[in-house]
């Protein structure tokens, strides 16, 4: 049976009880669904075979078996839909059963409408973001990128898998995200995805030190441009030359070098200290952030001119502490890049998990490590991380 055709999803609903999957299917296509009915295992198989469902309806009892004989089946075809079980034994066992092999949800009959409609919305939503980070994995595999971004977080895994297309777009970057979150590895990720991946990657700290020596470090300097310039030496500019600049904590620059890197930018062009010879400035500038730049603009510590001029693609990287998910994943490859043959007790798990990471995936690390030394067995236990109560 076909209800109405619609783009809010695919739904089967199977149940020998008519005049019950009518109804549903009626009510679901009203929202919007485009609705398949089966009242047999026989008929869900022969629809099944024919496409593909984001939700599937399953009667747990039907005339010729069950609904755990469609959830087997939608398992061989490797399908991706989110079954929900119906039932109308008060005893749920088998529809737990169900679940065990694959159904993410169940209902007990006779269900009021609304909670049908709920449970196939949120099943709806739970397999379109599967698929989606499914995409998004199969785009990442053609991706070379390092090692350590490693991630199950679906907005990390979106920022992954734009960075081919970010490297081959001729424009600069702006990578915004708090310290110890990888923003380095994506600019690297960047430049070996760009064309010019052959050339150099170089890597300039905007702060921290007076501004002489970063105008010295940046433009380079001619002998005798200064006392103790005793030989010419390029800076990062031209170091960087065809390749990428990475301008590392640029939300740290002070106002008195800001309008100096402005002018490169704009004109392309700059002279060592101690020099009035123009070099030309042939690179791409990826810049990084721990502060979000829109803000410091509004506030006046950052040129907004300068923003314009470097903002052409914003990149925003999540903290460690909104991605609780990647944490066994990021430990079990700290463990494994560090040589460190043991593994993690539950408990320690459950103490990263309540951590809060203000050092995100950097003290991440470190902490692996330095568990990986004091376990005195195998498994690391909750005792042997820095924070364990």
């Amino acid at each position: 049976m076909s209800v109405r055709s619609a783009a809010a999803g695919r739904v089967l609903v199977v149940d020998d009880e008519e005049a019950l999957a009518d109804l549903i299917a009626d009510m679901l296509a009203e929202s919007g669904y485009e609705v398949r009915v089966a009242h047999s295992v026989g008929e869900a198989k022969s629809l099944i075979a024919q496409r593909e469902f984001d939700v599937a309806l399953l009667d747990m009892h039907l005339p010729d078996g069950t609904g755990e004989d469609i959830l087997l089946r939608l398992s061989d075809e490797g399908a991706s839909t989110e079954a929900i079980m119906l039932t109308g034994d008060r005893d749920i066992t088998s529809a737990i059963q169900a679940m065990k092999l694959g159904a993410s949800d169940y209902l007990v009959k006779p269900a009021p409408l609304a909670d049908v409609e709920l449970a196939v919305k949120q099943a709806r939503e739970r397999h379109r973001l599967r698929t989606e980070n499914l995409a998004l994995r199969t785009r990442l595999e053609r991706l070379e990128k390092p090692s350590s971004l490693v991630t199950e977080d679906p907005a990390f895994l979106r920022v992954l898998a734009s960075l081919a297309q970010v490297g081959k777009a001729d424009l600069p970057v702006i990578v915004q995200g708090e310290s110890g979150t990888g923003k380095e590895l994506v600019a690297r990720a960047i430049h070996n995805a760009s064309p010019h991946r052959m050339e150099p990657f170089v890597a300039f700290i905007c702060g921290g030190v007076a501004d002489e020596l970063l105008e010295r470090e940046l433009f380079g300097f001619e002998k005798g441009a200064f006392e103790g310039a005793l030989e010419r030496r390029p800076g990062h500019l031209e170091m960087a030359e065809r390749g990428t600049l990475f301008l590392d904590e640029v939300d740290t620059m002070s106002p008195a070098l800001q309008p100096k890197l402005l002018r490169v930018l704009e004109t392309q062009e700059y002279s060592r200290l101690g020099s009035t010879r123009a070099l030309k400035a042939r690179v791409r500038v990826v810049a990084a952030a721990s502060r979000d730049l829109e803000a410091l603009v509004a506030s006046g510590a950052f040129r907004k001119d300068l923003h314009y001029r470097i903002n052409g693609v914003t990149l925003r990287l999540p903290p460690l502490r909104e991605r609780p998910g990647d944490l066994l994943p990021l430990s079990l490859h700290f463990l494994k890049v560090h040589g460190i043959r043991k593994r993690l007790s539950p408990r320690a798990l459950d103490a990263l998990k309540a951590h809060g990471w203000p050092g995100n995936v950097r003290e991440l690390e470190m902490v692996i490590r330095r568990a990986g030394v004091l376990a005195q067995s195998e498994m690391i236990e909750a005792r042997d991380l820095p924070f364990a109560p």
